[in-house]
């Protein structure tokens, strides 16, 4: 959009703006909505504003936010800014959003930090203590000496940190350095290794629900002997001795009830996930 074009479109939407106070009640309707649509083109004329500013206070943020998160809240922000922008106190309107987007921002961050501003000030403390006796000893500080420099027992600084630590919010995507300097997704460390996987529990519910169809569908010596065989673990001996029927008898029945089992099987695949 043109500086010429985008002048216009301001003059256009702040005429409307004003002039909406005094629009009739049969015409508000459709006064509001031009009014909306004048403003959403000037919300996406400056909306690399809120990219702009959303990557800054992304980067200084003390735990990981969504970077579309961000950009709602800066969006927000910007909407505020078109529409309370008043051009006779004669500040540019780029300086104006920034500062409504940053501060839209800031205060979703500081909505969802789950320490108390006071708290969140002795953690910036006590990180400034330990940053300066690093640089004063040229080794990393003990606690008991972090605890010294900030004016608190050891007791109660180790306290603090387990408080802090309890809150602190990581990335499942973030990586971390493995064994043999192998770097692996922080994902990988904590998932459960004996886990059923959904994909593969769904498909063996699959599986079950067609083989009991088809047992069902075998003769009755087939499904009893199928059931003493695979459910109840008889051997063909002991199956045998409660039917009444011979070892050799209840191997046949076993394998042709399992050809019909294969074949009904094959008649129905499983659902392979494609359309």
């Amino acid at each position: 959009m043109t500086r010429g074009t985008l002048g216009w479109l301001w003059s256009r939407y702040l005429e409307a703006r004003d002039a909406l106070a005094g629009v009739s009640a049969a015409d508000r309707g459709r006064a509001e909505r031009e009014l909306r649509v004048l403003r959403d083109r000037l919300v996406v004329n400056y909306s690399p504003l809120v990219n702009y500013v959303a990557c800054r206070v992304a980067a200084r943020a003390i735990w990981p936010v969504e970077h579309e998160d961000v950009l709602s809240w800066g969006i927000f922000g910007l909407l505020e800014a078109v529409e309370t922008y008043d051009p006779a106190r004669r500040t540019k309107f780029e300086s104006y959003a920034i500062s409504k987007i940053r501060w839209a921002i800031l205060d979703e961050l500081r909505r969802l930090d789950p320490l108390s501003r006071s708290l969140r000030r002795r953690a910036r403390e006590v990180e400034s203590a330990r940053s300066e006796l690093a640089q004063r000893l040229g080794r990393t500080p003990t606690e008991e000496e972090v605890a010294c420099e900030v004016g608190v027992g050891v007791s109660e600084h180790r306290a603090f940190l387990a408080r802090l630590w309890q809150v602190q919010v990581g990335s499942l995507e973030a990586c971390i350095d493995g064994k043999n300097g192998l770097r692996r997704d922080l994902h990988q460390t904590v998932a459960d290794g004996h886990a059923v996987d959904p994909e593969s529990a769904a498909a063996a519910a699959e599986v079950r629900a067609r083989l009991v169809e088809a047992i069902q569908g075998l003769g009755e010596k087939e499904r009893v002997v199928t059931t003493f065989y695979f459910y109840e673990g008889l051997t063909l001996r002991e199956i045998g001795g409660a039917m009444s029927l011979t070892e050799g008898r209840i191997s046949q029945i076993l394998h042709a009830a399992l050809a019909k089992l294969r074949e009904a099987l094959s008649e129905n695949p499983a659902p392979t996930g494609r359309s």
